[in-house]
């Protein structure tokens, strides 16, 4: 997701944003995606911009964690951003086994793919 971020310093672009939003998902299925689209392009800034690969060690995702300019001072928040970080790793590695790739290999589009069909089957 190489987009400019917003100037709030989210990960998300404005363009992504838009796209997800496109979507005319459900609210809380759009918000889903989201967060997984932010922990995707953050586990992609741990790994210095790799676009393939495994997800960053959990040793990585806490040196980032620290080197973070936004959470170098919260370090609660840091530790629960962590722990969603775990959560989230784990669906995008099940949705990245699914498309027989490695999970950096994702993109917004594998995602939003995935919460379309995910909401199509549940709304079967």
């Amino acid at each position: 997701m190489p987009e400019a971020p917003t100037p709030e310093g989210s990960p998300l672009s404005l363009e992504v944003i838009a796209r997800i939003d496109a979507t005319l998902l459900p609210n809380q299925e759009r918000h889903h995606l989201r967060l997984m689209a932010h922990c995707l392009a953050c586990f992609q800034d741990m790994a210095n911009g790799r676009d393939q690969g495994p997800l960053p060690s959990a040793a990585e995702q806490r040196s980032w964690c620290q080197q973070h300019p936004q959470l170098q001072d919260d370090a609660p928040f840091a530790l629960l951003l962590l722990q969603q970080f775990q959560s989230a790793g784990r669906q995008l590695e099940s949705l990245a086994a699914k498309q027989q790739i490695t999970p950096l290999g994702l993109t917004l589009d594998h995602l939003i793919e995935d919460a379309v069909n995910t909401h199509q089957l549940r709304s079967s």
